[in-house]
């Protein structure tokens, strides 16, 4: 079994992945849902804290990692034209039922409950961003999400005991990773969208 320190060395793999996309963004190549990537720059901080709370220790730093590089690259998403990407209505309902589910988390002092409705949240924002990589995959980055798959998985191999707290997050990032990286690697797969203007249009998203 890998050691626990495995656990950094994933994290900072992970983060590592987050930084290439933000370099991908920067350049105009890759055009993040905005929406999501808000969404899951916040549920992790959420996660993080859970985690802290019930005495998970090297893990929790993978979850922190996770949820501040995507608020650096809706930030930077922001200021890039070539980096923009209109958000559907359907990306708007999503976003709201995942922040029910942060309220859920509010009105719970129970740690295990309040991970898994942040992890139900997360994966509402994540669909907006799963429709797109499908769709549009040549709009994401594979290599970005399969940096942080490997990254995400030395830290799961790194867990000694799995528990629900420690391990359940982790399992999630991990698999949505993968299974980005895999719908964005299928470049001669694209779908014309309507919500994909053909040059950047700024607005106040």
């Amino acid at each position: 079994m890998p050691p626990v320190s495995f656990a950094f060395v994933g994290a900072l793999i992970a983060s590592l992945g987050g930084l290439y996309y933000l370099a991908e963004t920067l350049a105009g190549r890759a055009q993040p849902n905005r929406v999501t990537y808000l969404l899951w720059g916040l549920f992790p901080l959420v996660i993080f804290a859970a985690q802290r709370a019930k005495g998970v220790a090297g893990p929790s730093w993978a979850t922190l990692v996770a949820g501040l590089t995507p608020l650096l690259i809706v930030s930077v998403s922001l200021a890039c034209p070539g980096a923009y990407w209109r958000s559907a209505p359907r990306d708007y309902a999503l976003m709201g039922a995942a922040l029910l589910g942060i309220v859920l988390w509010a009105w719970t002092d129970n740690p295990n409950l309040a991970l898994l409705l942040a992890l139900l949240a997360d994966a509402l924002a994540s669909v907006p961003t799963l429709i797109k990589a499908y769709r549009q995959p040549q709009s994401e980055s594979w290599v970005a999400y399969g940096i942080s798959t490997l990254g995400f998985g030395l830290s799961l191999l790194s867990i000694r005991s799995h528990t629900l707290e420690s391990t359940a997050f982790l399992a999630y990032v991990f698999f949505l990773n993968a299974t980005l990286t895999g719908l964005s690697a299928r470049r001669g797969a694209v779908e014309p969208l309507a919500e994909t203007p053909k040059t950047p249009i700024r607005t106040g998203q």
